[in-house]
């Protein structure tokens, strides 16, 4: 027997499965509405963890490796990403005066390995991948073989960079222009490692990123850095200029070194002028600034077609020489400075034309080799039987009326050291070791004590050298120590009797091994120069092959 319970209206039963039913909608709807908001709560949280950059994300779900450096201004970490296996790296700064440095909005304008950077109230955090897995460092890329064109479109790239940096604070521009912060990828584009280390607490006045720019710069085209002002003679004309300008900071912005880099002969031959025309980055503004084409502005019009640039462009000294036309020269300058191009040698006008003028070249080079060694075999029998008729009773005159024929004789003699008055310590001469002429000079520490001595003199009163005032001279010399020994060579410019100026510049010289030493200088108004070597230590120096001369 079913007993049924039934109740009355006024009965809690009687109300009893409508309620039930009232609930369970309830329920289930109240489960949907909790899944929905699980499920957004999911991607809130995922989308707080997630910083984007470039498409690749970043979240809290790492481990930390190894702590790459700190101190009480910074921690720099080395992390990897559970969720992908990449690795990254932390870089907190807590220093204020560190973090004043830094415009992180002008940081994320770089190309560089920044993925992530934010500031809260008393941090900067900088979040940053490796270069070294994607490019090449600058170090290695130029292990290989450049081209000169290449060379030219790397240093462009590295001028930008200076350009795009130089409203950043000084330490902080310095800290980026590191040859070992540098990467390049496959089309020349730099790219830089923005993940910094301060070591210490900065208050730089001077800024020093025109020299890092042109030992770069140095770098690019000779493959080795800048030590003491010594300048390698590999590097082009052109390019030396630039480099001894970013030396002694003569430019105002990094641009203007770029321009005079554009507007030169060596530019134009690799590049061309169509070439010159699309590469060139700077607008009418920057032709203003550089003088060859401060005038041609009040004078024409602006160009609009590539042939009236070809007529309102100044020519170089290389253009103006040559009677090739452009067409003609540029097939044969791209085996040597150009990168490889299918469409010039696909050329199919004109090649019978290129083949005939290089042999006609090629039999007019020899004919005039033949021509030239039978001459100066000629030339070389005649003189034997001069100077054998002339015997050795005229060799006394000739000494006599020799003139100075040693470069060291140029700058150290005993009329040169009494026009200026010097009586202090001054080298000796060497005619046992020397590389060129006759001689050389020694300089001698008997003692333990430092030495400072004097080995050459630069007389701007007299008529050969005054040339030489008020522009950028170099002087250079081979050098060679009996020890290895750390010295300085010291410049001192005399006006009037009185030291006007002076300038120091370190010297590493080797032992046993001559060495060219290269030291960049401009002196505005001077009577002379005297030029001295100190070291400290017992030791010798022996000096040749020492020439000054203007920087072309």
């Amino acid at each position: 027997m079913k007993l049924k319970v039934m109740g009355t209206k006024n009965s809690p039963h009687f109300f009893m499965p409508g309620l039930l039913n009232l609930l369970d909608i309830k329920y289930k709807t109240f489960k949907i509405l909790l899944k929905i908001s699980f499920f957004l709560s999911n991607l809130l949280l995922i989308y707080s963890r997630i910083i984007m950059r470039g498409g690749r994300f970043m979240n809290n779900n790492y481990k930390i490796i190894r702590t790459i450096y700190e101190n009480v201004f910074q921690r720099v970490l080395e992390c990897t990403d559970n969720d992908t296996g990449d690795t990254f790296y932390s870089n907190i700064i807590t220093s204020r005066k560190v973090i004043n440095l830094i415009n992180l909005e002008e940081l994320r304008k770089l190309s560089s390995n920044i993925l992530e950077c934010y500031d809260t109230h008393d941090r900067i955090y900088i979040y940053t991948k490796p270069l070294k897995t994607e490019y090449k460092g600058l170090r290695e890329c130029l292990s290989d073989s450049m081209t000169l064109k290449q060379q030219f479109s790397l240093s462009e790239n590295v001028i930008n960079l200076a350009q795009n940096i130089f409203n950043m604070t000084n330490v902080v521009q310095q800290k980026i222009l590191d040859l070992d912060r540098l990467y390049v990828s496959s089309d020349n584009t730099v790219f830089v490692d923005l993940n910094l280390i301060f070591e210490q607490e900065y208050d730089i006045t001077d800024n020093e990123s025109f020299k890092r720019m042109g030992n770069i710069i140095h770098f690019i085209f000779s493959g080795s850095e800048i030590i003491d002002y010594n300048i390698s003679d590999s590097i082009p004309p052109d390019i030396l200029k630039i480099i001894v300008r970013c030396l002694t900071k003569e430019y105002m912005f990094p641009k203007d070194a770029l321009v005079e880099m554009k507007v030169s002969p060596i530019y134009s031959m690799i590049f061309g002028t169509g070439d010159f025309e699309k590469k060139a980055v700077f607008n009418k503004n920057e032709f203003k600034e550089h003088e060859e084409y401060e005038h041609k502005e009040h004078e024409h019009k602006e160009p609009k077609s590539l042939k009236e640039l070809e007529e309102h462009k100044p020519k170089s000294t290389y253009e103006e020489s040559s009677s090739i036309k452009s067409e003609e020269s540029t097939p044969v300058l791209d085996i040597y400075v150009n990168d490889n191009n299918a469409e010039k040698t696909n050329r199919k006008t004109g090649i019978g034309k290129e083949i005939v003028r290089i042999l006609v070249s090629v039999i007019v080079v020899v004919l005039v080799l033949l021509s030239g060694n039978k001459l100066i075999k000629k030339l070389s029998e005649s003189r034997a039987l001069d100077a054998v008729t002339q015997g050795e009773m005229d060799s006394p005159k000739e000494s006599q009326n020799t003139e100075i024929s040693d470069s060291t004789e140029m700058y150290f003699n005993d009329k040169l050291l009494s026009d200026v008055g010097y009586t202090g310590s001054k080298a000796e001469i060497d005619s046992d070791i020397y590389v060129e002429g006759k001689n050389s000079l020694v300089v001698s520490n008997e003692s333990e004590d430092k030495i400072k001595t004097l080995f050459a003199v630069v007389d701007f009163r007299d008529e050969k050298f005054n040339y030489l005032l008020k522009k950028q001279i170099s002087i250079t010399a081979e050098m060679k120590s009996e020890s290895n020994v750390a010295s300085s060579i010291v410049l001192e410019a005399y006006k009037n009797g009185s030291l006007s100026s002076n300038f120091h510049a370190l010297a590493n010289i080797n032992d046993d091994k001559w060495s060219k030493l290269t030291v960049p200088i401009n002196v505005t108004d001077a009577d002379y120069l005297n030029i001295y070597i100190e070291y400290q230590g017992k030791n010798k120096i022996w000096i040749d092959s020492l020439y000054v001369d203007v920087i072309k």
